[in-house]
């Protein structure tokens, strides 16, 4: 008999089909906002529509072949969370009392934008970077849960 794949498992199997949508050298992340268990909307890292792709122009923090400090901000891509955000904008549609996945904890800039959506929580399976103490003292202030979950669970 066939094993059936957990709600959070399959929203975590639709995060990553939404990454290898990236076009980004270094990360390619999907996010998946849902409200109960429907996808309400989708996002993933990228360049500003129309501008040019860093798999085809090369990366715009590499200089010199090595990489800059995170937080330089020359990255010409934006961040999977605010692209979905970006998306819901475009359709019209509401997405406070979600809950996010995505394969990385959100940057503070991203977090900072989840809060103001009225997110219920935010599931990943990777910490990003040095902002996340930051990211989750927010969180813990609004009430808003950050929730690190293991891959095939």
């Amino acid at each position: 008999m066939r094993k059936i794949p957990s709600w959070q498992q399959t929203f975590l199997d639709e995060v990553g089909l939404w990454g290898r949508r990236s076009k980004c050298r270094h990360y390619n992340i999907g996010a998946v906002f849902v409200r109960g268990k429907r996808v309400i909307i989708v996002g993933y890292n990228g360049p500003s529509a129309g501008d040019e792709h860093c798999n085809e122009v090369g990366c715009a923090k590499e200089i010199r072949g090595r990489m800059m400090p995170p937080g330089s901000k020359l990255c010409r891509g934006a961040h999977a969370e605010m692209n979905g955000i970006v998306n819901a904008a475009r359709e019209g549609i509401n997405l406070s009392e979600t809950d996010v996945y995505c394969e990385y904890s959100p940057c503070y800039d991203c977090a900072k934008h989840l809060v103001n959506l009225g997110i219920r929580a935010f599931y990943y399976i990777r910490c990003y970077d040095k902002e996340f103490p930051q990211v989750s003292k927010l969180f813990a202030r609004v009430g808003i849960k950050l929730i690190q979950i293991k891959k095939g669970r």
